[in-house]
């Protein structure tokens, strides 16, 4: 039996909504050259379960919900349905930007006729945090005849949303009152909705009034409470900064081969790329030599963990291979000379082109003129961006009520 409310489907307008999320991913500091995507994303997942790169604000967890409930109430079902949440997705885009604030809009820059719409992007998130519950209003226990009366409508749409979903702004979706801004009853509601749905988690740990991020943070372990965070998010955390710390001189290593093959076929467009990577690589070691916790680091429980999280790892043994290969030569010593040591330097070759086989960019002429100069160098950091603007978003919205008592006391 179809679901009427089914994330996705064959239409033709999903197919291209699923392209424009696949534009999105194509970044060229995000990309996945050397096959550790799995690994990340594991990692990602353990710390900030129900989170994607793609996410950009906390208030989407209850919009998404608002635009079914706000379509579910006149009756519809099936590609009708469908149809009716895509409009009103589209009137929300319209009302947000018209706002003031249009920082983390989806649709910022394409308007309403933007592609990906949050129903899509936020659709893991609403189920890993159970603010949907249940199935669609065509399940056999919700099948019923002959409705007309509006509430009786409203409760049968509501029931696949956790029953305590806080009610949409009055004039919704044509306004969103207050934009992006949680509420103070939103804001409590998604940190208690979080903390039930994943506890024990880095996420569920920043979300104690306590531990709210700063903005200055590049990556979640730069962040004081995460440094005092218990067991067993702290061997996480340090797992994932060492993971992090040691795949970064690979990814390094990568661009610098790229870069002495764009310059050795006179390519001028980027300039002076090799002398940069090595520079880079420089700077890596000096990082790499001041981390005492890459000595003696026991990488078993790593991967354990990663592999509870994400079976399909175990099966992978190449990237495992290629990984504990790089990180036995990081722990010894040895990749300080990565930029001459041939061993490593084919060592990364070879697993880039067993990833891309002809897209290459060490075989491939044609990519290696569009090279933009960096590809996938950047240190990992987990979705930290993202997470951190909606661990803020909710701290904020909690702590206007602090802020409206305040005055009131005043």
């Amino acid at each position: 039996m179809a679901s009427g409310l089914s994330w996705l489907d064959s239409s033709r307008d999903d197919q291209n909504r699923m392209r424009e999320l696949l534009k999105l991913f194509s970044d060229t500091e995000s990309r996945d050259e050397l096959g550790i995507g799995q690994i990340r994303d594991a990692f990602s997942d353990l710390l900030f379960p129900g989170t994607s790169v793609l996410q950009a604000r906390a208030r989407y967890l209850l919009i998404v919900p608002w635009c079914y409930q706000e379509a579910q109430r006149r009756g519809l079902r099936g590609d009708r349905l469908a149809a009716q949440v895509d409009r009103t997705e589209r009137k929300v885009i319209a009302a947000l930007l018209r706002g003031d604030e249009t920082e983390g809009v989806i649709g910022r820059r394409a308007g309403v006729g933007v592609q990906t719409l949050p129903s899509s992007i936020y659709a893991a998130a609403l189920l890993e945090y159970g603010i949907r519950t249940g199935d669609d209003e065509d399940a056999p226990n919700r099948r019923l005849a002959g409705l007309a009366d509006a509430d009786e409508l409203t409760e049968r749409a509501s029931g696949i949303w956790h029953p305590t979903l806080p009610a949409r702004p009055m004039k919704f979706p044509d306004e969103v009152e207050g934009g992006l801004r949680l509420t103070p009853d939103e804001g409590r509601w998604l940190r208690e909705r979080i903390l039930t749905a994943a506890p024990g988690t880095l996420l569920a740990y920043l979300l104690e009034p306590e531990h709210r991020p700063g903005w200055d943070s590049d990556a979640p372990w730069e962040e004081p409470a995460v440094l005092a965070a218990p067991e067993p998010i702290g061997s996480l955390v340090q797992d994932a900064a060492l993971f992090s710390l040691a795949i970064h001189g690979a990814a390094l290593l990568y661009n610098l081969l790229v870069a002495e093959r764009y310059e050795e076929s006179g390519l001028t467009e980027r300039e002076a790329p090799v002398d940069r990577y090595r520079d880079k690589l420089s700077r890596w070691n000096e990082r790499v030599s001041a981390e005492q916790g890459l000595k003696g680091w026991a990488r078993s429980g790593m991967w354990d963990r990663l592999v509870e999280r994400n079976p399909r790892i175990a099966s992978n043994a190449t990237a495992r291979r290629f990984i504990d290969r790089w990180f036995d030569a990081v722990a010894s010593g040895a990749a300080t000379a990565a930029a001459t040591d041939q061993s490593l330097r084919n060592l990364v070759a070879e697993r880039e082109r067993a990833v891309k086989k002809g897209q290459s960019r060490l075989i491939n002429d044609k990519l290696l003129r569009t090279w933009s100069g960096a590809s996938g160098s950047r240190p990992l950091v987990y979705r930290w961006p993202q997470v951190r603007r909606i661990l803020v978003d909710i701290h904020d919205g909690c702590a206007a009520d602090l802020s409206e008592a305040a005055n009131a006391r005043a």
